[in-house]
């Protein structure tokens, strides 16, 4: 095969389609895991597995695009494995979790038995061993290749996780707190209800930002509208509440309180954080590309804006840890992984500080928590690390970020040259003449003092 779809040219390669396991399920609907490989002409001896996104349910062409650089894994010569883990569907389709199998299959099992029936495929079409195994994939398929790791640490030598949906029942439940916090500032319809997404007006957007940035924007030596040094950025929106007998260039207290709440995450009736904090961002007030940034909307769960002023909290996260639509086995918050990183295998992370949806910083908490289970950060640097995204959303896109980077190279190096990323670097569509180095957490880039700021060369990774 050659070209596939519209303004598509993809290298010449085989292109295969199977299934596993074709049944019937609950209310008599059929069942099955599907999966697509494809297989190029100039294989590198390297399979690339795919990662899924959102609640999966279609075959994706499997082209390894995720976080390559614009390079995608089939063009530089892997053999490309997607699947759609189990069910069919759309959207946010949940339907299929009311079959056993079929959420096991999602959460669990469906990427591992695919491998196992994949790999078999490739090394018969080349007549030869595959040399590595890599997996990358973002929300979803961030959260699937952490599964891969805990779960079936023998599987893959490098893994790459963007955005991982770690534990989407709690995420899911943060934005429900954050939109109470909104709804609770906003102005009222005529129906006496909140607005929706009508809390913070494109003016008080604004000047939440500018707070931040004349806060944060020159703590990594640099005032270029992006905040590179995220664990220094001690931002307090109180500090733009208005006044007394002041009204503009400033914001309403209760907004500047429902702001510091909102973004602090979910705690119970006891004090205990339920979900990590969401980090104050640039990309907070992002509109019109991808799903928005927290200020414009884009602090919504799948099942869309309310118009609630409270919630019981206590209530909601008990319902959510046993609920059957989210079962609790489907978190990747397992810690011990010593088979993985025993047998040689690298684990890197990357997520934009301005996603919505989940939160960087619970991508951060857990790499600190795994860490400190296995043997400290110095230990688990060696092979597994967290890149953060300044501007970036979910995956990718940001109103002005450095969202195209290549961390399958990094991964490919780290495994097969055991050279460590200690930088990769970033551009971006929108900063065009832009460049930063992303530096493994807890370092930042820092700008040397000389040079053009807007090369990567001219910044050093810093703690």
């Amino acid at each position: 095969a050659g070209p596939r779809g519209p303004g598509v040219t993809l290298p010449q390669h085989c292109h295969v389609e199977g299934e596993i396991d074709r049944r019937t399920g609950v209310a008599g609907k059929s069942y099955a895991l599907r999966f697509a490989v494809n297989l190029p002409d100039n294989w590198n001896g390297r399979y690339l597995f795919q990662g899924g996104g959102g609640l999966n349910g279609n075959l994706g062409e499997p082209l390894g695009g995720q976080a390559s650089g614009g390079e995608s894994g089939l063009s530089r010569g892997f053999a490309v494995v997607s699947t759609d883990s189990g069910h069919e569907g759309s959207g946010f389709d949940a339907s299929f979790m009311q079959d056993q199998e079929a959420a096991l299959n999602f959460y669990l099992f469906g990427n591992m038995r695919v491998t196992q029936a994949t790999k078999p495929i490739v090394t018969q079409y080349y007549t030869r061993d595959i040399d590595n195994a890599y997996f990358v994939g973002c929300s979803t398929g961030g959260r699937e290749g952490m599964i891969m790791a805990q779960r079936f640490p023998m599987l893959f030598d490098g893994i790459v996780s963007g955005a991982p949906a770690i534990r989407t029942g709690m995420s899911n439940l943060a934005l429900r707190w954050m939109n109470v916090h909104w709804n609770n500032a906003a102005p009222r319809g005529d129906d006496g209800l909140p607005l929706r997404g009508g809390t913070y007006n494109k003016e008080e957007q604004a000047l939440i930002v500018d707070g931040l940035l004349q806060a944060c924007d020159a703590l990594d030596g640099a005032e270029d509208g992006l905040v590179f040094d995220v664990a220094h950025c001690n931002f307090d929106p109180m500090t733009l509440a208005c006044p007394a007998g002041q009204t503009s260039n400033c914001l309403a207290p209760a907004k500047a309180e429902a702001l510091v709440k909102a973004i602090a995450g979910p705690v119970d009736s006891r004090g205990v954080q339920v979900y990590s904090r969401f980090a104050l961002d640039t990309g907070i007030d992002d509109s019109g590309r991808g799903q928005g940034g927290m200020l414009a909307g884009g602090a919504t769960p799948p099942e869309g804006p309310s118009v609630e002023g409270m919630m019981s909290q206590d209530v909601d996260a008990e319902l959510i840890q046993w609920s059957a639509t989210d079962l609790s086995q489907g978190d990747a918050v397992a810690l011990k992984l010593s088979s993985f990183s025993g047998q040689g295998g690298k684990h890197i992370y990357y997520h934009g500080v301005s996603d919505p949806w989940f939160s960087a910083m619970d991508t951060v908490d857990y790499y600190q928590r795994m860490a400190a289970f296995n043997g400290g950060l110095q230990t688990v640097d060696q092979w597994s690390r967290v890149f953060l995204v300044p501007g970036m959303g979910h995956c990718q896109g940001g109103v002005q970020t450095l969202d195209s980077f290549d961390m399958l190279t990094a991964i490919v190096d780290w495994v097969e040259s055991d050279k460590a990323p200690t930088t990769v670097v970033a551009t971006g569509a929108t900063m065009p003449g832009v460049s930063r180095p992303l530096c493994p957490y807890p370092q930042h880039p820092h700008y040397n003092g000389s040079g053009d700021i807007n090369a990567a060369a001219n910044f050093s990774c810093k703690e």
